[in-house]
Order: C-alpha cells, then sequence, then structure tokens
C-alpha cells in the first residue's frame, strides 16, 4: 500500500470505527504482527539504527539514508570526514546478517524451542534446506552464547562433567590432515585411556535454587576460579566436591564453602535393602548432578553427539530452553541484539 492511501485509511478508521469494531482490528493486527514477526523485527531494528544515528561500523554519528537492497530492507551511508564511507543495513552487526526470508524465523525458532534436529526441521513446512537449517541454528545460537550469565546466589552447587574430545564434522581425515593421530571413530563409547586425559573436555557447572546455570568448557580444571569468580553473590553457600580450587573460590567470593562427602558405593544387599529418607534442607548436590544428566543425555541423545567446537552453543541451547520465562521469540530478539 502507497504511504498517502495508508494515511489516509488510518484518517477514516479514526473517523468512522465503532468501539467493537475497534476491538476486532485489534485482534487482526496482533495476529499479523506475530504472523511476521520476524519482518516486524527487521523494522525494530531500522527503527534502533535510526534513533542511535550511528555507523554500526567506525561509531560515526553522520548516517543517511542510502535506498533500499534485494529484500526490501534500508540501507545506509556513513559518510563524512571522521567516517568509513561503507553502506550497511540494519542486519549489519548482529548474527542475522546475511539472513534471508524473515518470514520463516519465528517457525524456525519454535522448532529450536522443541529441540527439533536439522533433519525434521527440513522436513518441516517451514521449506528450509538442511543446510540451512542448521547454518541458522549456528547463528541463533552464537547470541545465546553471548548472553550474559546471571548472578547465582544463595546455595550454589558445582561440580564438573566430561565429554569425549570430539572433531564430528571434521573433513581432516578424507583430506588428509587428521585433527588428532588417531583413525575417526563412531559416536559412543569410552574413552581410551583410564581416569582424566586429552580425550575428555571437562565441562564447569553451577546452578542455585532459583534457575540461575553457568557451563564453561575448560581448556583445563585450573580454569574454574576464571570461570566462577565474579559469578557468585557476597555470602552465597557454595556446595562442591572436595578438589582444593572451590575452597579458593569461596574464599575470593567471600561465600561459605561446604565440602560434600561423596557416600561409598553400596552393595546389591544394600541397595536392595534401602536407605533412609533424606532430611528437609540438608545440603548436597543432587541439582547439579540432575544438570549434569540433563545435558549428557542431551549432547550424547537427542544432538547425536556434539563436536568440541561446538559444545558451548548447545550447552547454551540448553540454558535458553530452561531460563525462567522463556518464550521461543527470544531467540529472535537476542539474536538481532547481540553480535
Amino acid at each position: 500500500m502507497q504511504q498517502a492511501s495508508f494515511e489516509r485509511l488510518k484518517l477514516r478508521l479514526a473517523r468512522d470505527l465503532t468501539v467493537p469494531q475497534c476491538m476486532d482490528l485489534v485482534k487482526l493486527l496482533q495476529a499479523q504482527t506475530h504472523a511476521r514477526l520476524g519482518e516486524v523485527a527487521v523494522q525494530r531494528r531500522t527503527e534502533m539504527v535510526l534513533e542511535a544515528g550511528r555507523c554500526v561500523r567506525c561509531g560515526n554519528r553522520d548516517l543517511v539514508k542510502h535506498g533500499r537492497d534485494a529484500n526490501g530492507r534500508q540501507r545506509f551511508r556513513c559518510r563524512g570526514t571522521g567516517g568509513c564511507g561503507k553502506t550497511f543495513n540494519p542486519m549489519t552487526g548482529t548474527v542475522l546478517a546475511r539472513m534471508r526470508q524473515p518470514g520463516k524465523w519465528v517457525a524456525y525458532a519454535a522448532q529450536m524451542a522443541d529441540h527439533k534436529s536439522v533433519a525434521n526441521v527440513a522436513a518441516s513446512d517451514i521449506g528450509v534446506a538442511p543446510l540451512t537449517a542448521f547454518r541458522w541454528r549456528q547463528k541463533f545460537l552464537k547470541s545465546q552464547v553471548a548472553r550474559p550469565v546471571p548472578m547465582l546466589a544463595g546455595v550454589v552447587e558445582a561440580d564438573e562433567t566430561y565429554f569425549r574430545t570430539s572433531y564430528k564434522g571434521s573433513r581432516g581425515w578424507k583430506r588428509g590432515t587428521p585433527p588428532e593421530n588417531r583413525p575417526p571413530r563412531y559416536r559412543g563409547g569410552s574413552a581410551l585411556k583410564r581416569g582424566l586425559s586429552g580425550e575428555q573436555v571437562p565441562v564447569l557447572t553451577a546452578v542455585d535454587r532459583s534457575g540461575g546455570t553457568l557451563d564453561r568448557v575448560l581448556g583445563t580444571r585450573a580454569e574454574i576460579a576464571d570461570e566462577l569468580v565474579g559469578r557468585i553473590a557476597h555470602g552465597s553457600i557454595l556446595c562442591t566436591d572436595g578438589l582444593p580450587a572451590y575452597r579458593a573460590v569461596a574464599a575470593l567470593c567471600k561465600s561459605e564453602h561446604r565440602r560434600i562427602e561423596l557416600p561409598s558405593p553400596k552393595s546389591p544387599e544394600q541397595k536392595a535393602k534401602g536407605g533412609t529418607p533424606r532430611k528437609n534442607g540438608r545440603l548436597g548436590l543432587g541439582m547439579v548432578n540432575a544438570h549434569h544428566q540433563r545435558i549428557r543425555t542431551f549432547v550424547n541423545r537427542r544432538a547425536n553427539g556434539v563436536s568440541t567446537k561446538n559444545l558451548p552453543s548447545y550447552l547454551a541451547w540448553i540454558r535458553a530452553v530452561r531460563r525462567p520465562g522463556f518464550n521461543t521469540t527470544d531467540f529472535l530478539t537476542d539474536a538481532l541484539i547481540h553480535i
């Protein structure tokens, strides 16, 4: 619709509509807005660029409109003596840059909220190819990795879990440049070496009782203090195993440290006999152990194994879906904010 015709339509609606008609019109507009939320997000991002009046590349404030691209999006040009002179659109600088078909973004985000596989997404009625579905997944998850981690407070449980080092998707073995000096292996199975080794990558997890969660892929366990200090509120109770690094973390965070003694393995007779019920309020590592089971089930079973380089993204995927108040459109709104 031409802008002049739209302005005349607005004047006529404001003059002639009755109250019931206004309510019906509101419902219609809400439905249309939700159905075209991807295009609405692009328009909102355009308004954000106009309001900021700053080049997303160099920060120069001398910004002018510069026509529209093939997708109908507003383009801008940075000019002036201190400007870079380059052009850009509203998506430049976000993880959604160079993504097409905004009308399909919301439906795709709903598929991600249900943890649908790439094959299932490609087979759905969204209408995207498997390669496109995988690339969109990585773009949406990139913004979740960049999302700030909430401050953990109260009773905080922390521990590590381990995943086998994986180069899933690597073509190095076919190209003669294997990432490791070993033949390719199938998913599943245990590591060749017993105990901790370079075949496994540690993942630090910490949870509190309000739903706050922290997951970090570590190079070594020596990085535990770097990841936890500053993310645990003062006066909290940190429950961990006997690893000395956690005691140092509690001291730096001015928190109380509780070392949880791991129970000794039970014999089959003791398991059959059962034990005494756990006392209410007793501290333990039940929440973090349950979180370990959750992420391991998702990574190893639902995702059919994840390469080590993509492991932080998939951990962020679980955090996003389990975040209190999560909505499927959060994938879209976060992607427009984080670069």
